[in-house]
C-alpha cells in the first residue's frame, strides 16, 4: 500500500473506532452522544491533511486547511470533555457554524490555480444544481415507493404542506452554515481516496474498495449510535451502510466526475442528511439515534439503493477512467512540482 493511503486509512479510522467506545460508554450512562458522529465527520478530511503535511508541512500555511485543522482540534476536545461534563455538547454545534463563515470566505478569495489544485472550485454549478436535483428526485422517489409498499400513500402526500415547505427552505438557505462536516466526508471520500485508488488499481477495485471503506468505516456508530443496540438491529444497520455507501458512493462519484467539483458530492450527503427533517414533527430529537432496523427495512433500503443509484455504474463518469478528476493527492503534487520550479 502507498504511504499516503496508509497514513489516510489509519487517521480515517484509528480515532472513530476508538471514539466507538466513548459513544458506548456515554450511551451507558444517557449521556448524549449528538457530538460524536458530527466530529468523526470531520476526520476524512484530517486524514487528507495528515498525508499532505507528510509530504510538505508548509501546507499548513493554506488558510483553509487550517481553519479546518483547527475546528476538528476543538471538536475532538470536546467530544472528550463530553464524557464528564455533558453540557457542554452543545457547543459542537456552534464551533461547526462558526467555523464556516471563514472557510467559505477564505474559499471564496482563494487563489483560482489553488483552489482547482485543491479541488475546492466550483466551474459547473448549473451541472452542480442539477446533481442535487437529480438526487432530491431519486430521494423523494425513493420515499414514495416506500410508501406505496406500506399502503401508506397518504404519509407521502402529507409532506406537501406549508411547513415542510418552510423546512426545505430552511435546509436550502443555511446550508453554507452547516457545511463543515460534509466537506470533511467528501474531500476525504471523493476528492481523494476514490481517484486515488483509481490512479493504483483501476476503476472497478477503486468503486469497490471506496464503497466498503466508507461502509465500514461507519461501524462504531452503526453499533452504537444508529442502532437501538438489539443485536439484530445492529447486524441490520451494517448491512444496510455497507450496501448503501456503495450505491450512493458510486452516484457519488458520477457527480464528482461529472461537475469537477466537490461541491456537488457535500451538497448531496448534505440533503441525504437533512431531508429527513421534512418527515418529522419534533425537531428536538436526534433523528439518527436509536433507530430500530428489521429485515423489511433492510431489504426495502438494499433493493432500493441499488435499482436507484446503481443505473450510475453504467455512465461513462465512471466507466471512462480518462473522465475521472485526478486525486487531491496528486493535484497538489503538480502544485508542489511547480513551486520547486
Amino acid at each position: 500500500m502507498k504511504k499516503d493511503l496508509k497514513i489516510f486509512i489509519l487517521v480515517s479510522f484509528i480515532i472513530p473506532y476508538i471514539m466507538g467506545f466513548a459513544i458506548y460508554y456515554c450511551k451507558l450512562h444517557d449521556i448524549s452522544t449528538n457530538i460524536y458522529p458530527l466530529f468523526q465527520m470531520f476526520i476524512p478530511f484530517l486524514g487528507v491533511i495528515a498525508l499532505l503535511y507528510k509530504e510538505d508541512k508548509n501546507i499548513l500555511k493554506i488558510a483553509a486547511l487550517r481553519i479546518y485543522f483547527v475546528a476538528s482540534l476543538i471538536l475532538f476536545v470536546l467530544s472528550i470533555i463530553n464524557i464528564f461534563y455533558q453540557e457542554f455538547s452543545g457547543l459542537s454545534e456552534l464551533v461547526i457554524l462558526i467555523s464556516a463563515i471563514p472557510m467559505i470566505i477564505v474559499i471564496s478569495t482563494m487563489d483560482k490555480d489553488l483552489k482547482k489544485k485543491l479541488s475546492l472550485d466550483n466551474p459547473n454549478k448549473k451541472i452542480t444544481l442539477l446533481m442535487c436535483l437529480i438526487f432530491i428526485l431519486i430521494y423523494f422517489l425513493r420515499f414514495f415507493i416506500g410508501c406505496i409498499i406500506e399502503g401508506e400513500t397518504r404519509e407521502f402526500i402529507k409532506i406537501f404542506n406549508l411547513n415542510s415547505l418552510k423546512v426545505f427552505i430552511s435546509i436550502i438557505f443555511f446550508s453554507f452554515l452547516n457545511i463543515m462536516p460534509f466537506i470533511g466526508e467528501e474531500y476525504g471520500w471523493r476528492a481523494y481516496l476514490a481517484p486515488r485508488l483509481k490512479e493504483i488499481y483501476g476503476v472497478k477495485k477503486s468503486i469497490l474498495m471506496t464503497c466498503f471503506i466508507w461502509g465500514i468505516w461507519h461501524l462504531p456508530l452503526n453499533l452504537f449510535y444508529y442502532s437501538d443496540g438489539l443485536m439484530t438491529s445492529q447486524i441490520y444497520s451494517i448491512l444496510i451502510q455497507l450496501v448503501f455507501c456503495t450505491f450512493l458512493g458510486i452516484f457519488l462519484t458520477y457527480a464528482y466526475n461529472k461537475t469537477k467539483s466537490i461541491w456537488a458530492p457535500v451538497m448531496i450527503h448534505y440533503l441525504n442528511n437533512n431531508l429527513a427533517l421534512l418527515f418529522v414533527t419534533d425537531l428536538s430529537k436526534d433523528l439518527f439515534s436509536g433507530q430500530h432496523y428489521d429485515l423489511k427495512e433492510t431489504l426495502f433500503s438494499i433493493i432500493s439503493s441499488i435499482i436507484l443509484f446503481g443505473i450510475f455504474m453504467f455512465s461513462k463518469y465512471i466507466k471512462d477512467e480518462n473522465l475521472w478528476e485526478k486525486s487531491v493527492y496528486e493535484k497538489v503534487k503538480e502544485l508542489w512540482f511547480l513551486w520547486i520550479l
